[in-house]
């Protein structure tokens, strides 16, 4: 039995088991309800002996054929013409004729087997009468010895008609008798292929010359070598190995994964957002970073010279696109990948994509905004880092990530890069080819006519009102288009909420450290202001804060403090930018400068003319000519010198503090203490205080 693709041995069976033996020699016993319903539900094959033995007499004499499909056009036509004349012979013997060689030989026969052939053309097979005429008139039919075989061998192998195959592939020797080559000569061969299937990648004909000079032959080599193999036996050989190994060996696992890798056929979303799959590419297409201005003045000796830095550059593309139903949620172009892009690519995915479909001409409506619940991308550093992290977990998204140069891990998107290409990018000026060397008589640079804002554009049509409407072929589309299985899934599921105006602030917004001030805070030099964030300044002694500011929405910010809980909404004070993007409003502040750049530099000449005028004017710059204008610095040396100078005064013998309320005759020195030695006892009216009589003050009179 085969069942649930194992092959089993039938060795006993109950009454409600069958022991079964599997081909390695374990044995199990599997119940009898079971293999019934596997039966029924033709999930099992029943092979009895005699199968297997008719099985195995029938590959051993086709040489491993065994169904009519296998076989060539022109087999499966010839074995057609003779399994119709063993049909037309069956009936002849069941008539009661013998079908002998001599008999077979017979003109009469051969007519009555065309005849027979005819009516089964007509009555089985539902042939008109005309074109079973000319099917039987070009009917091949063989000597009566020929005939009598292939009947005898129709019977054999149970009326297959593969068994009528020309077998011209069956002659000469067969397995290894097929080998002409001595073992020296196989082992060789051997040597050459471990070699050549290593990543290098060597060429054939080179490997097999250094091949001759480095092996190293035994002596039994010696005693059986005729000669080394030709290149052609070499190639023959390689032509034979499997395709996969060679990929694994001269590609390595890692791209042989990539290319050869059977993939996946599941349904990883059904919900529109459940699933994204980002990446980014870049763009086979040369574009000029100069705007609307593509000619300029130079010397004629420049004339041959290689454009600046910058003019021109290959532009980056990142896409994230979803899986439910293949709808384009945002592209975002740029000059070099990095986190502020991914961020952006975010934000668009995460928004109404209405702007850009007004702003280039677009005539369908582009994918709704979604909050994304599954982020897939690889480990790209514009893909992975802390700052997308953040925003993808802030905005409640999970995040997978996929193995390096593993394409099979995220293949939706993968797969989507290629249409651009061959659709979109191949028809543009400046188109530099998917490999270098690819267009050798062209020259992107020179035709490079397109902005990075038209190629944008061009993209942004593509994805809005030609790639939604494509039937899709992929697992789980069915051929329908994204924009149908769009409407499908809205309507049959779940719809996420994107996220609020203030989490897009929070987590995917542009974060500036600032200083509060009576007019509030100035990111990117645009005035925020509101009563709430007046009222927290008067208050609070520290005045700097966090200012978010969302680049596709930027009438309003959110504002967090360090320590603090409270989080403030500011609204932009200047109206003649409500309806504006970041960008559009930086665009709208420098864009009297960019524009006449000319008059600016006049300008800003015949400023510094009236400023240098006004300067010499005003007489307080000195001639630096002149050695007076050099000299105050010394001077002020010389001053501060004496300035902070300190004179002390030297001390003198020590002597005892004066009263300082004594009003009498001061007195320059006390005499000092006597010595212990000439001290004598005194009285009592000696030792009485003595009375000091103050004289009296008189004012002058005069």
């Amino acid at each position: 039995m085969i069942l649930d693709g194992h092959r089993w041995k039938v060795v006993g069976v109950a009454r409600d088991d069958i022991d079964v033996e599997a081909e390695d020699g374990t044995q199990s016993s599997l119940t009898r309800d079971r293999v019934e319903e596997a039966i029924l539900a033709s999930r099992c094959e029943v092979v009895t002996p005699a199968d297997a033995e008719n099985r195995k007499a029938l590959l051993d004499y086709t040489g491993g054929f065994e169904r009519l499909d296998q076989l060539t056009t022109e087999q499966q036509a010839l074995v057609r013409d003779r399994q119709l004349l063993m049909r037309a012979l069956t009936h002849l013997e069941a008539s009661g004729q013998k079908l002998t060689q001599r008999h077979l030989d017979h003109r009469d026969t051969v007519s009555e087997i065309r005849r027979l052939a005819h009516r089964i053309l007509e009555d089985e097979h539902g042939y008109s009468a005309e074109r079973a005429r000319r099917q039987v008139a070009d009917l091949k039919i063989m000597r009566g010895r020929t005939l009598q075989e292939d009947f005898r061998l129709y019977q054999r192998f149970d009326g297959n008609p593969v068994a009528l195959m020309d077998r011209h592939h069956m002659k000469g020797p067969q397995g290894e008798a097929r080998k002409k080559l001595d073992p020296f000569q196989e082992r060789f061969i051997r040597y050459v292929l471990e070699h050549w299937l290593k990543p290098v990648q060597v060429k054939v004909a080179s490997l097999l010359r250094m091949a001759k000079e480095a092996y190293e032959k035994t002596a039994e080599g010696w005693q059986q070598l005729s000669c080394y193999p030709s290149i052609t036996t070499i190639r023959t050989r390689i032509k034979a190995m499997s395709a996969t190994q060679k990929c694994i060996g001269r590609e390595g696992i890692r791209q042989a994964t990539n290319l050869m890798g059977a993939g996946s056929t599941d349904i990883r979303a059904v919900m529109f957002g459940e699933r994204v799959e980002s990446d980014e590419v870049l763009l086979s297409l040369m574009t000029n970073a100069n705007g609307g201005v593509t000619v300029k003045t130079i010397a004629k000796k420049n004339a041959k010279d290689e454009p600046d830095k910058g003019e021109m550059f290959r532009c980056w593309l990142s896409v994230m696109l979803d899986i439910a139903t293949r709808m384009p949620l945002a592209w975002v172009m740029s000059e070099t990948p990095n986190a502020d892009n991914t961020l952006e690519l975010l934000r668009m995915a995460m928004r109404d994509k209405t702007r850009e479909a007004a702003k280039y001409g677009c005539s369908q409506t582009p994918a709704p905004a979604v909050r994304i619940m599954t982020a897939n991308a690889d480990n790209g550093p514009a893909l992975r880092n802390g700052t997308v992290r953040a925003a993808q977990l802030g905005t409640g998204s999970r995040v997978s990530d996929g193995r390096t140069y593993h394409a099979t891990d995220k293949p939706y998107v993968e797969s989507f890069f290629g249409p651009l290409q061959w659709d979109v990018l191949n028809f543009l000026p400046g188109y530099v080819g998917s490999r270098p060397g690819e267009l050798p008589g062209y020259d992107p640079k020179k035709a490079a006519a397109l902005t990075p804002d038209m190629v944008y554009g061009i993209i942004t049509r593509y994805l809005i009102d030609e790639y939604p409407l494509r039937p899709h072929n992929g697992t789980g589309m069915f051929g329908a288009s994204p924009k149908q299985k769009l409407e499908e899934v809205l309507r049959d599921y779940p719809t996420l909420t994107p996220p609020s105006p203030s989490e897009r602030r929070l987590h995917l917004g542009l974060k500036k450290q600032l200083t509060v001030t009576s007019e509030g805070v100035r990111p990117f030099g645009f005035p925020y202001n509101s009563t709430a964030l007046q009222r927290w300044a008067d208050r609070s002694p520290e005045k700097k804060v966090n200012v978010h500011i969302d680049p596709d929405f930027p009438r309003q910010v959110s504002i967090t403090i360090e320590g603090s809980t409270e989080v403030i909404d500011a609204q932009l004070t200047m109206t003649a930018l409500f309806d504006l993007t970041l960008s559009e409003m930086v665009e709208v502040t420098t864009d009297a400068i960019q524009r006449r750049p000319d008059q600016c530099r006049i300008e800003n000449q015949h400023l510094k003319d009236a400023r240098a005028r006004r300067t010499m004017e005003s007489g307080f710059f000195a001639p630096a000519n002149l050695p007076e204008s050099w000299t105050l610095l010394e001077r002020l040396e010389r001053q501060s010198e004496q300035l902070l100078s300190v004179e002390i005064v030297p001390p003198g013998p020590l002597s005892p503090r004066p009263n300082l309320m004594d009003r009498g005759p001061s007195s320059t020195a006390l005499p000092l203490a006597p010595s212990a030695q000439s001290v004598e006892p005194k009285s009592a009216a000696q030792e009485a205080p003595k009375q000091r009589v103050f004289r009296k003050i008189e004012r002058d009179q005069s």
